[in-house]
């Protein structure tokens, strides 16, 4: 299904403004002698800045008529393919966005950048009802980037320049025009999911083009390509920048994973307005209250909520941040000196909210069970009764069973279970994979369960 967009949701580029805005283009971007070249067109200038922020995402599979075991066992005279993918790097510090239909069926994760470095990619997070991904890449030195347009600063009719690898044709570019907004399909890589809001292109995609980005004529990312229209040509569907600015800074989930506390919660979007502030948090203490708006960190504009959580990466307990506020219209300077926070017990967690009491994984373990790749905990313990009734399942956990997989997530050890295991809501569903072997049979066992609440302390109250 693929309702019409709203009147108000287009705007559609008149012909003397489009030729308006390509000739101030050219002559802000084209500078001295290269604007002078009729080739070097905005789609030859946008491609030349940012195909170094585009990454060729690659990584053993699975065959398509491979076992459900092949993904986690070694397993003799198994084929395997290689993954075909894209994405871009959103952070110097190797923060990689792609599609989450690219990054759930390899085995590991590779990306290649554009002068043939090839790095091992860390998959962070998953947004399936957006077909969206975050990987981390730990490079020498800091990553060519992007840069994300703003919300809503899109225009039906405008160009389009997608850069991707189809077909594993590393940095292939092609062109065309948003066709649409306010589109919906069902991707087929994404059983039972309806993305909705997506944008339309007639700018060529193919098989391996997923995850690459859609820049405007101005070089900014206004999309991420999704997927085709099945049977069709030149019907091509992406990820909105409003929906990856929305979604993207509980993805980047900063001060969980930098270990850090500042103490305030900022609307979604723009600008960067404060919703709610913790008692007697380092927000607190600073001074800032709700409904400030935060113009500027360490001297750096930030447009809104996404850019606030960029400034936080790399940040550590005890470093100061200067905020420049604007409250009731007056500027307001504090300084806000960040606390730690206490890293999450993975083992607490998976016994008091999962019923399941766990042991890291040894190089022993891991090759007597013969993993592919050496990552998960293992089971010493399993709860019985209510409330997870566990031992009334036709393939119930044991004891032995290697964990290696939380929803889409496969962790490295007890320490990066607690960070997964710390952000699920109580009550969500949870799907793990569960990994024995007895003798040659190995098994794979695909466990559906609930979070319990968690065992908090008591908590500070937030002033609203």
């Amino acid at each position: 299904m693929e309702p019409s967009p709203s009147n108000s949701a287009i705007a559609v580029m008149k012909p003397l403004l489009w030729a308006a805005i390509v000739s101030a283009l050219a002559a802000s971007v084209l500078a001295g002698e290269a604007s002078s070249d009729p080739r070097r067109t905005p789609a030859v200038e946008v491609f030349q800045r940012n195909k170094d922020a585009v990454i060729y995402l690659t990584g053993p599979m699975a065959g398509k008529d491979g076992l459900p075991v092949e993904e986690f066992f070694r397993l003799p005279h198994r084929r395997e393919v290689n993954n075909l993918g894209s994405g871009f790097v959103i952070h110097p510090s190797g923060y990689i966005l792609t599609n989450a239909h690219a990054v759930e069926s390899p085995i590991y994760h590779e990306v290649i950048f554009s002068d043939g470095r090839k790095l091992p990619a860390e998959l962070l997070a998953v947004v399936r009802e957006h077909d969206l991904a975050l990987l981390k890449v730990e490079s020498q030195q800091p990553l060519a980037t992007v840069r994300l347009a703003r919300a809503g600063d899109l225009m039906v009719g405008e160009p389009v320049i997608v850069i991707g690898n189809p077909e594993g044709l590393l940095l292939t570019c092609t062109t065309g025009v948003v066709s649409a907004v306010g589109r919906s399909t069902k991707p087929s890589g994404l059983p039972g999911i309806v993305l909705q809001g997506l944008l339309q292109t007639d700018a060529a995609i193919n098989p391996g083009s997923s995850g690459g980005p859609w820049f405007n004529a101005l070089g900014e990312v206004i999309g991420i390509t999704t997927s085709v229209k099945q049977g069709s040509e030149n019907i091509g569907f992406g990820v909105s920048v409003e929906a990856i600015r929305n979604v993207l800074p509980d993805m980047l989930d900063v001060e969980r994973r930098q270990g850090i506390i500042a103490g305030l919660e900022l609307t979604p979007g723009e600008p960067c307005r404060v919703s709610t502030v913790e008692a007697d948090s380092p927000a607190a203490a600073a001074g800032v209250q709700s409904n400030d708006v935060i113009e500027k960190l360490d001297g750096t504009p930030l447009a809104g909520k996404l850019e606030y959580g960029f400034a936080l990466i790399g940040r550590r307990p005890g470093d100061v941040l200067k905020l420049d506020l604007l409250r009731d219209g007056k500027p307001v300077a504090v300084s806000l000196v960040l606390a730690p926070r206490p890293k999450p017990d993975g083992a607490e967690l998976l016994k008091t909210r999962f019923g399941i009491t766990a042991v890291p994984l040894d190089r022993e373990k891991a090759e007597a069970t013969s993993l592919r790749v050496p990552r998960g905990v293992v089971i010493a313990d399993v709860a019985k009764g209510p409330p997870w009734d566990y031992d009334k399942l036709q393939s119930p956990p044991l004891a032995g069973d290697v964990l290696a997989r939380i929803d889409s997530i496969r962790p490295r050890d007890l320490e990066h279970v607690g960070l997964l295991l710390d952000r699920i809501p109580s009550g969500k569903t949870v799907k793990m994979v569960l990994l024995r072997r007895n003798g040659d049979t190995v098994t794979r066992v695909d466990l559906t369960t609930i979070a319990l609440p968690r065992k908090e302390p008591p908590q500070r109250e937030s002033k609203p």
